[in-house]
């Protein structure tokens, strides 16, 4: 089905992931982790790349259906 040797996320996006997968946004998670709300952005459209999803709720999904989060 997947390859999970092929996606390597970092624990910075696993973090991300999971604030994510508990209904945040990005200004609430860019409070939290201390970081621009851009620069959220910008890890989510990363995150959505590597696990080849069209948005964060894809990404999420598949995040958990591999044991990501």
């Amino acid at each position: 089905m997947y390859n999970l040797e092929n996606i390597k996320t970092t624990e910075q996006e696993v973090e991300i992931l999971e604030l994510l997968s508990n209904g945040l946004r990005a200004l609430d998670i860019a409070q939290r982790m201390n970081l621009a709300e851009q620069t959220i952005k910008n890890k989510v459209q990363v995150i959505c790349i590597k696990l080849d999803s069209s948005n964060r709720t894809q990404a999420v999904a598949k995040a958990i259906r591999l044991g990501i989060i």
